[in-house]
């Protein structure tokens, strides 16, 4: 599915949290956004989900003009917005919290990715039938992505989702959305972690105070040193503190 972004603005009373951004993504397409906090990147992704209203600009999905369709419509068409903030129902079970996720999905196609949520992420099998309140925080990301898989998406908002995970959990995370996911599902990530990002990016993006200032492909992207340098001259544009280094 191919999402095109053109001239996005998206304003909060006298804020400007976007500012004529123009992106793309192509299916199946990995594309990260970098940027630090304020740079827009959140908004973009909430803009895109339909989860915040947008001022001018147009933003169409597989050829549809989908500006103005509420985000729950979105969500029919497989776009499905994934945070680290994102919340799960506490007091339902893991399993519940699954089947939210597939709801729009007949039983038969409920239970098959159900069985594969639970092989991607075994710990949401073996906690099933417990409430979600009890989950450690690495496992509620997992809940939280694992029930965004039950709706089997054709396109992933993924808003940092390695925010304050440990190293263990992240790498459990990464291989899912490296393997599974890689090639058959679009994906935009906007991430602080540069060396998550660069292993999963197929082009990268990067925004500063709203506006999208540069962008580049896979082979691209600077290493080691150089690739801090390098965001921190676009950051010091705006007095923006970089992000954060890659061996964190």
């Amino acid at each position: 599915m191919h999402l095109k972004a053109r001239n996005l603005s998206v304003t909060f009373g006298q804020v400007k949290a976007l500012q004529g951004v123009t992106l793309e993504a192509r299916p199946g397409e990995v594309v990260a956004i970098f940027g630090a906090n304020g740079s827009g990147k959140t908004t973009f992704l909430k803009a895109v989900a339909g989860l915040v209203p947008v001022s001018s600009g147009r933003i169409t999905y597989h050829g549809e003009d989908i500006t103005a369709l509420p985000a729950h419509e979105r969500v029919a068409r497989g776009i499905h917005y994934v945070s680290d903030r994102a919340r799960v129902a506490l007091r339902m079970t893991v399993r519940e919290n699954l089947d939210v996720g597939g709801y729009l999905r007949k039983p038969a196609e409920r239970r098959e990715a159900l069985k594969k949520v639970v092989d991607l992420f075994p710990v949401l099998g073996e906690k099933a039938p417990s409430p979600a309140g009890i989950l450690s925080g690495g496992e509620r990301q997992m809940l939280v992505i694992g029930r965004a898989l039950m709706g089997n998406p054709s396109l992933l908002l993924f808003d940092e989702p390695f925010l304050g995970l440990s190293l263990e959990v992240r790498e459990r995370i990464l291989p899912v959305i490296d393997g599974e996911l890689r090639g058959r599902t679009t994906i935009l990530l906007a991430e602080h972690d540069l060396g998550a990002a660069i292993r999963l990016l197929d082009r990268y993006c990067v925004f500063v105070n709203g506006e999208l200032i540069h962008e580049g492909g896979r082979s691209e992207v600077p290493t080691g040193e150089r690739l801090h340098a390098a965001f921190r001259r676009f950051y010091q544009q705006a007095g923006e503190e970089s992000p954060e280094r890659e061996d964190r």
